[in-house]
């Protein structure tokens, strides 16, 4: 089946322009929210990113739900919270790193003690963060700054490796994306006539969650939310609107036998409804009743209840933590909670990363401006807050009896040292060399036996 050009198409309920051309030749897809992963009829199947205006309508519409939704906002702050925590700190064997690394995260023109939270939060937001740096040629001083990722229009990579970006490009400020003048790349993508490149690495580094490894662009963790959310928003309002109704009423006053003259009469005399707890006085004549709407809604709480379990399964969060702790006891709630977080746990990885490579380039400037030695050791941790939904006091009497068992196992010669160390720290769910963990421990022994 060929491309279709030229006019729109039906799918889904709604139309699809495929008329216009996208970075490397790809035809824009646009129409209904069910439309906006649907690609192409033809062309280059390899190409995974969404098109422009697809991922700025995407960016901003999750941008407004985050501003707007309380469910969004709680998603996206709930996993900063659990990621964060209290916030990280640096470790440094040398002395001189230490204070250098210091330096840098206490500069009030950094303040990473907070930016840490926003590198954190825009990149479950919009998907991806694009960190620039700015280094003073003279001291090696290192100054970071986040750009709006929906000003990078152009990402240019290696024609052999689409993992590898070389130069990103940075549209100008204040001028319209769809009418900004768009011209051809020496790579054959298309970049905004106006703005400039900026070289990956050395100016801009990107880091993006919620892709395929030949896409360009990440993906928020709404994306795939938007829909529901708005379904959910929706539905509450409607609810809302019925309770409101539901308390109205309305009188109804019949007069018998009256003419046309006397119903005007009296529309004039009652044109003001009486008072709450006021009397009324009325002869045979007149019937008053009190009307309500009949509405006749049923109870839509399994309604809502399954549009919330379809943003819960798509933000990989359990159902309880979306404010609903009607169903299951605290038993289910702690399994449920695992997968949230070990998605987590592995939040913090990727966030280790983005701050390891920004202490690098920190300590990489100050040896070039000889601030730093080249010889000095400039190995550091970065510890993150501890992620644990283990009960610690079946973990502690666990850990007791585990010991217990290792100690006669090793008498009896049936495991070595270190293999009972590493079955001892995998217990507890720590990441430690045992080997370097036994020369830690020798070095203590010698420093004991020498006071």
């Amino acid at each position: 089946m060929g491309r279709q050009r030229g006019g729109p198409r039906r799918r889904g309920g709604g139309l699809v322009r495929e008329d216009v051309v996208l970075d490397g030749g790809a035809p824009e897809a646009t129409g209904v929210e069910e439309d906006y992963y649907w690609r192409r009829l033809g062309g280059e199947l390899a190409l995974k990113d969404l098109g422009p205006a697809t991922y700025l309508e995407l960016h901003q519409q999750c941008y407004e739900a985050w501003n707007v939704n309380p469910i969004a906002a709680a998603i996206i702050e709930m996993t900063t919270s659990f990621v964060l925590g209290k916030g990280v700190t640096i470790e440094a064997g040398h002395k001189r790193v230490q204070r250098l690394l210091q330096t840098f995260w206490n500069e009030p023109s950094n303040r990473m003690d907070e930016r840490i939270y926003d590198l954190c939060q825009e990149l479950a937001l919009y998907g991806e963060i694009f960190v620039r740096f700015f280094v003073n040629p003279y001291d090696g001083a290192v100054r970071v700054r986040l750009i709006d990722p929906s000003l990078i229009d152009v990402i240019e990579t290696d024609p052999e490796d689409v993992e590898t970006p070389r130069r990103f490009h940075r549209r100008s400020i204040g001028h319209d994306a769809e009418a900004t003048l768009i011209q051809a790349t020496p790579a054959g993508g298309l970049a905004s006539g106006d703005g400039e490149w900026l070289s990956a690495g050395s100016e801009v580094v990107q880091f993006a969650i919620n892709k395929v490894s030949n896409a360009k662009r990440g993906r928020s963790d709404l994306a795939t939310l938007l829909p529901w959310l708005r379904r959910y928003k929706d539905w509450l309002t409607d609810r809302v609107r019925i309770n409101k109704y539901k308390g109205a009423f309305l009188w109804d006053v019949q007069l018998t036998g009256a003419d046309k003259k006397t119903i005007e009469r009296k529309r004039i005399e009652y044109s003001y409804p009486p008072e709450p707890g006021s009397v009324i006085l009325h002869n045979e004549a007149e019937k008053w009743n009190a009307v309500q709407p009949a509405i006749n809604a049923n109870d839509a709480r399994e309604d809502g209840r399954a549009i919330k379990l379809m943003i819960a399964v798509g933000a990989g969060l359990p159902e309880h933590y979306l404010s609903d702790s009607s169903q299951g006891n605290r038993a289910t709630a702690a399994e449920m909670g695992l997968p949230a977080l070990l998605r987590f746990q592995r939040r913090q990885k990727i966030l280790k990363h983005i701050v390891r490579t920004i202490l690098d380039r920190v300590i990489l400037e100050a040896q070039r401006a000889g601030q730093l030695g080249r010889t000095v050791d400039t190995r550091y941790d970065i510890l993150f807050p501890e992620i644990d939904c283990s009960d610690h006091q079946v973990l502690a009497s666990a850990m007791e009896s585990l010991v217990s068992a290792l100690g006669s196992a090793r008498q009896q010669g049936w495991v070595s040292d270190e293999t009972a160390m590493r079955l001892l720290f995998q217990l507890v769910g720590a990441e430690v060399d045992v080997h370097a963990e036994r020369e830690k421990i020798a070095q203590q022994e010698v420093r004991h036996a020498t006071r």
